[in-house]
């Protein structure tokens, strides 16, 4: 699955049977985190997070769809 936006993330959680609340908290992250944190560094934002929890949430959130959303890759 290509993941370009927020709700493409959203989606891909919900395909794998957990909503962004359920994978947070499963996670240890305070839920409205994990929301702010794929509004602003969806794909399609063309932002990588630096501060070091939002990093984590988003390395766990591609480890969980499997999908690199931080772009480290390649690089």
């Amino acid at each position: 699955m290509k993941i370009d936006n927020a709700n493409h993330i959203h989606a891909a959680l919900r395909a794998q049977g957990m909503s962004c609340r359920a994978w947070g908290i499963e996670h240890g992250y305070h839920p409205r985190t994990v929301l702010d944190c794929i509004k602003a560094f969806a794909p399609n934002m063309k932002r990588k997070p630096k501060r070091p929890l939002s990093r984590q949430i988003v390395a766990d959130l591609s480890k969980t769809i499997g999908v690199d959303l931080l772009g480290e890759e390649n690089e």
